[in-house]
């Protein structure tokens, strides 16, 4: 059976229903922060959509615009938490290009990564860390699959430039 035949199986009611559970258990758990969207998406190109909650996130300085990701699993019929996912602060979807960005600046440093969906996964391709620094500020970028390191001096910002990491977030 293909992927295609087994997600008809999986209606939108369905979808929505079993989402909408996650989302008031979410709001109902949290005493400091709810839920700012919740949006059905397919991140794992199986062609089922998967649940992300959007919510802003309590402690540090800089943009703290979280994520709670939960992926369709077929076998369960069910929602299940994506830890990787939820980790990310300030995501960026591009899904027809199969790449996430993210990142976290606050006030004296940051970093963030590019995650690419290869082998059927979402992989780390690309990562920056920085250090504010009044003389001369470096942005340390590595790619995690080539080995490679390379340094960058630009001005320290809250949101990184695209030349450091592509983001549709605005300040």
């Amino acid at each position: 059976m293909s992927c295609n035949s087994q997600s008809k199986k999986v209606s939108e009611e369905t979808l929505k229903a079993k989402s909408q559970k996650l989302l008031t258990e979410f709001n109902a758990e949290s005493k400091i922060t709810s839920a700012d969207y919740d949006t059905l998406i397919d991140l794992n190109y199986d062609n089922i959509k998967d649940f992300v909650i959007g919510y802003y996130g309590q402690s540090g300085t800089g943009i703290k615009n979280k994520i709670r990701v939960y992926l369709y699993d077929l076998k369960r019929h069910n929602y299940i938490l994506n830890e990787q996912l939820s980790e990310l602060s300030n995501p960026t979807f591009y899904i027809d290009q199969k790449k996430i960005t993210e990142f976290y600046i606050g006030n004296g440093g940051g970093r963030g990564s590019k995650l690419e969906w290869i082998n059927r996964k979402w992989v780390v391709t690309k990562k920056f860390e920085v250090d504010e620094n009044e003389i001369k500020t470096v942005w340390k970028i590595t790619y995690p699959l080539t080995k490679k390191t390379e340094y960058i001096a630009k001005p320290y910002k809250m949101i990184p430039i695209k030349d450091i990491l592509e983001t549709n977030v605005k300040e």
